[in-house]
């Protein structure tokens, strides 16, 4: 990958060359993940009532049996050696998920066996409540022409007049992506929540994903700064679940383990609205994850792979999740810029960038600015309102902040911004 900066709005702006994801202009923490391998399975066993879901350990530690961090108790650490001993399987690590009353531990099939053979069979076992691979899921975002004009991705959403109404303040975003650069001058003092489930004894890990999508919600307004967020007083919840990939670091991928971890934390801090700027093949666990998040009132944000939709069909294809799609492509969900958007890159930088990611990103802003105004909102309503306060901008339509904001607050500002900018 060839990169080159160019000097603009006051900083540096770190641009790249065309690549599928989001590429790492800076990017810090670099971990190679070999270890979610294709031989790894996720299994579940009940933990009922008379068994706690206790934690031992500080709660940036890993998720490591070993270490004592989640440990399974006397009678279901028994009940996994059984289990792998009886299947031929090699336990590495686990951890209690709470919301779901269940244990879940990653298991390694012996090389010479069928994986797809071991799981059925495992779902056939009585003793297990649902076993299946370990899967993989990569961020849906890429670099653009560094050239390439700026869009008015904020003049398209509204976002001028919409702040006159809300500015995202007491709502909490978690943001489950790569990791988020919280030092950046856009972002600091903006992060409530950051746990790392890659490396958890790492305090400045930084990703160019995760730190982009984090600038597109919640950049801060009016702080001599290069830009501003979608919602810039919202607080954003950094839970990392993905690492740059070990043979190219302008991608990033996550494992149903790690987005598990991040999605359990989520539900028990409950925050407003949860953004996965990220897409994956069907996943049993993760299902039953957001089924729980959905039923607990928090609204969920992901993104459209309208390229590859067939393969990279989940989360956006779970029945309680907001899709967001690029305004600048066909497909399923709500459309909102994400062609060559401005946004945060780690080390104070700044990059031009398009994508689903940050279509979601706008998305979850968006989201993040209604439920501070109408704090009651549930995901079906929110849908309502975005759909029928769609605009069209040129040959394109996208979801407006500022229409859909009048529509919950009966005040008209979209009309008197339009007549002061002209």
């Amino acid at each position: 990958m060839t990169a080159r900066t160019i000097r603009t709005v006051g900083r540096w702006l770190c641009v790249a060359a065309s690549v599928t994801l989001l590429g790492a202009c800076a990017s810090t923490g670099m971990v190679a993940r070999e270890d979610v391998g294709e031989r790894e399975i996720l299994v579940t066993v009940a933990q009922g009532a008379a068994t706690p879901l206790t934690l031992t350990g500080p709660p940036e530690s890993r998720y490591l049996r070993r270490r004592g961090y989640g440990a399974a108790p006397p009678d279901v650490d028994r009940l996994l050696d059984e289990l792998a001993r009886e299947h031929g399987l090699e336990r590495k690590e686990g951890w209690p998920i709470r919301s779901l009353a269940v244990y879940c531990e990653v298991l390694v099939v012996p090389e010479g066996r069928d994986v797809a053979a071991v799981v059925a069979a495992l779902n056939e076992d009585p003793r297990v409540g649902l076993a299946q691979r370990v899967q993989l899921f990569e961020t849906l975002a890429r670099y653009d022409d560094p050239l390439a004009d700026l869009q008015p991705a904020a003049l398209d959403l509204g976002i001028e007049a919409a702040h006159r109404l809300a500015t995202g303040k007491g709502i909490r975003v978690a943001v489950i992506d790569s990791a988020i650069d919280s030092a950046h001058p856009e972002l600091h003092g903006r992060v409530e929540l950051r746990r790392d489930f890659v490396e958890p004894k790492r305090r400045d890990a930084a990703d160019v994903h995760g730190t982009a999508v984090a600038g597109v919600i919640a950049s801060a307004a009016n702080n001599s700064e290069g830009i501003v967020g979608v919602a810039p007083d919202a607080r954003i919840d950094a839970l990392r679940a993905c690492w740059p990939h070990p043979a190219d670091p302008s991608r990033a991928q996550c494992s149903s383990f790690t987005l598990a971890k991040a999605l359990e934390l989520a539900l028990a801090e409950r925050p407003h609205v949860i953004n996965l700027s990220l897409a994956g093949p069907r996943d049993p666990l993760l299902e039953l994850l957001l089924d729980e998040a959905a039923a607990r009132g928090i609204v969920i944000v992901a993104a459209d792979p309208a390229e590859d939709a067939e393969r990279l069909s989940f989360p956006s294809s779970h029945p309680a999740v907001l899709v967001a799609r690029s305004s600048a492509r066909a497909g399923r969900g709500f459309p909102a810029p994400a062609e060559e958007i401005l946004t945060t890159t780690p080390g104070a930088g700044y990059g031009f960038f398009s994508g689903a990611s940050l279509a979601a990103a706008h998305l979850s802003g968006v989201v993040a600015l209604l439920l501070e105004r109408a704090p009651g909102m549930d995901a079906s309503s929110i849908a309502d309102v975005l759909g029928r306060t769609i605009v069209a901008r040129g040959r394109e339509r996208t979801v407006s902040a500022c229409h859909a904001l009048e529509a919950v607050t009966d005040v008209n500002v979209c009309a008197v911004m339009r007549a002061a900018t002209r």
